[in-house]
């Protein structure tokens, strides 16, 4: 096991042009007859057609302030869903795969006095992976995926506050507006970021207790707005600022590593970190170097109630500087009911 997990991690180094390579060995290391025959047990351990499985999930809390020190009378509440979606099927060495992820949560505080919207998420990812046969943990892998927002984007406060807009033409133009009152910086399903990516991935371990899943690969991403704004506030000026959004292209090199496991029947875990890093920006300003670098990351635990349900703590953690130069960040503990299709 060791072996493999050696030679899967040199594999990836390697594609990456690092220039080293990482091999561990056992006292008695596997030999490549004996990764191969255990590759071909995991092959038909493999149930080959289509499966699917739905999750569904649900946040809430409440809570209520009366002549509380340092804190406004009134209640807060905030409602939240969470949906998982897979559909595979598995024919051969060939694995193909699409995930459907929708994440939304609403607040209401008694700051500002009506619904909120604090999380909006709608992510579709199509993948396709080759096992190779002489090492069916290894393999070429190509993948598409779309994000975007269900829902407008808007910015309020509590009392009277001014937007400057960073318009993309270069003009700054200010607008003020009443406390609870709204502004809309984006439309639903406004921006839209579609990815592809090809590459090599190599699973070192797969089993009940850990699977690790490794993928590097040449990607693109192409974010596609109707010029609506982000929020870049300066909080060292007194207003409010506002960036507009570009269509822009980007060429690059990503990497992702994803871990998942159990500890004992009721107890599950799953952890993944990605990263992208454009070569190329169609846009002539935009940043560069670390600056530019995408992160994806995310965590969950989740204990099974009962056969159908189980209560999560989830941790998403995204920042893509083409449209929030800043982290993205959601949290919570989540009631989930799941089902296979």
């Amino acid at each position: 096991m060791n072996t493999r997990i050696g030679l899967g991690a040199a594999l990836v180094l390697g594609f990456a042009l690092l220039g080293s390579s990482v091999a561990v060995a056992d006292d008695a290391p596997l030999t490549l007859e004996q990764i191969h025959a255990a590759a071909l047990a995991q092959a038909k351990e493999r149930k080959e057609g289509w499966a699917g499985k739905l999750t569904l999930g649900a946040t809430g809390s409440w809570s209520q302030n009366s002549n509380v020190v340092g804190s406004p009378d009134g209640a807060t509440v905030q409602l939240g869903t969470l949906i998982d979606g897979l559909l595979e099927h598995v024919e051969g060495q060939g694995t193909w795969s699409s995930t459907l992820k929708i994440q939304e949560a609403q607040a209401r505080t008694p700051v500002i006095d009506s619904w909120t919207k604090s999380s909006d998420l709608l992510d579709l990812t199509s993948m396709y992976f080759y096992r190779l046969k002489s090492l069916d943990w290894v393999g070429p892998y190509g993948r598409v995926r779309g994000t975007t927002q269900a829902f407008a984007g808007e910015l309020t406060k509590p009392a009277g506050y001014t937007v400057k807009y960073l318009r993309a033409d270069g003009t700054t133009p200010t607008t003020t507006f009443a406390g609870q009152k709204f502004t809309r910086l984006t439309d639903p399903f406004d921006p839209v970021m579609f990815g592809e990516a090809v590459g090599l991935f190599a699973n070192p371990t797969e089993s009940t207790a850990i699977n690790v899943r490794l993928k590097i690969g040449a990607a693109s991403q192409q974010l596609l707005t109707s010029g609506g704004f982000t929020l870049a506030d300066d909080a060292k000026t007194p207003e409010i600022e506002v960036k507009q959004l570009r269509n822009a292209v980007q060429v690059g090199a990503e990497g992702e590593v994803a871990l998942d496991g159990k500890i004992g029947s009721d107890l599950s875990w799953k952890a993944k970190g990605a990263v992208f890093m454009p070569i190329y920006t169609s846009l002539a300003n935009a940043a560069t170097g670390i600056d530019a670098l995408n992160t994806d990351v995310a965590a969950a635990v989740s204990y099974k109630l009962a056969k159908w349900l189980s209560v999560d703590y989830v941790l998403t953690a995204k920042k893509v500087p083409l449209v929030v130069d800043k982290w993205q960040v959601f949290n919570g503990v989540v009631l989930t009911t799941g089902f296979a299709l």
